[in-house]
């Protein structure tokens, strides 16, 4: 079976930005400047980059029905994004995050929904199976119930069908519980951060090599801007970040994830997946809004070859 689309599930949101000259202390009171909106949400970010790629993809998600609800719908039907699979609790608040540049970085309050059950119906949950990939995070899919099945029967059932799950675990928010969900995964990004809480009191090396004993085909590690590094149980690789001008590090991360998608639909070769995805994070970070990492595969080449002289590396 042709598999020619990808099924990304999870957050949509309005991103509201504010700039504050300083982090500030407990208790401090610190006057910032209001910044214009932008459409965001990590699993929509993601989507969003992979189909500016020109790569068909589906949404799943449960919102309200309000007005921002509908503004951010819309805006994923004229990036290409096929969202007849959002789903409607009017009992849940509007989708928004609070995010604060500061320093050159940036500070994301991502208010929870509070969603404590999610029941998608036996028709998503086919064309789920009948996906390349279904992207999503822990975060995202804790509470799926599908009638009679949990979220890890979704999950086991989506994988038996042929489709690749792939998880963003960015800083990881992971739960008692939760290494269940590993054990049914097939690609899986974290960053620095998330990787440190996951792995624990373990070494590096040792909380690679777990999941890749779990059946993980790919795991990868980013460094921000310097770099990433890729891990089969065939191969260790390490690719240097770009170093640039950074405006907004908001998305960077979901744009590394989807264009490492993209890329590995186009060659076996990590090194260019990686060296792909790197850019394309790279580029993102010099444009407001977590949507920057929105290119076509020919920008990001260009960019790649006009900074191939400003590598980072891990050390």
């Amino acid at each position: 079976m042709e598999r020619e689309y990808a099924f990304f599930v999870g957050d949509v949101a309005l991103d509201e930005y504010y700039r504050a000259p300083y982090w500030p202390n407990m208790r401090d009171k610190v006057l910032v400047e209001t910044l214009d909106k932008h459409m965001g949400g990590m699993i929509a970010n993601a989507a969003s980059v992979y189909a500016g790629y020109g790569e068909s993809v589906h949404f799943l998600a449960l919102l309200n029905s309000g007005n921002i609800t509908q503004i951010l719908r819309e805006d994923l039907r004229q990036r290409g994004i096929d969202d007849r699979y959002v789903l409607y609790d009017d009992t849940l608040p509007d989708a928004k995050n609070i995010i604060i540049l500061t320093e050159d970085e940036h500070t994301i309050f991502i208010p929870t929904l509070g969603i404590q059950h999610f029941e998608i119906t036996p028709e998503i949950v086919d064309a789920m199976c009948k996906a390349k990939y279904v992207y999503t995070a822990i975060i995202e899919i804790r509470n799926w119930h599908c009638g009679d099945m949990n979220a890890i029967d979704i999950i086991r059932k989506i994988r038996a069908s042929g489709a690749k799950m792939i998880y963003d675990l960015d800083v990881a928010h992971l739960e008692p519980g939760d290494e269940e969900f590993l054990k049914e995964m097939d690609i899986v990004f974290f960053n620095k951060n998330g990787f440190d809480v996951y792995r624990n009191d373990l070494s590096y090396e040792e909380g690679i090599s777990r999941l890749l004993d779990y059946g993980t085909e790919i795991v990868v590690v980013t460094f921000a801007e310097k770099g990433c590094k890729v891990h089969t149980r065939e191969q260790q690789i390490e690719v240097p970040g770009i170093s640039v001008e950074t405006v907004d590090v908001t998305g960077a991360g979901d744009t590394f994830c989807s264009s490492f998608l993209y890329a590995l639909n186009q060659t076996d070769d990590l090194q260019e997946v990686a060296r792909f995805a790197n850019a394309a994070a790279a580029r993102a970070v010099t444009i407001m809004g977590a949507r920057g990492g929105v290119a076509s595969h020919q920008t990001v080449i260009d960019f790649l070859k006009q900074h191939s002289n400003k590598c980072k590396t891990n050390n």
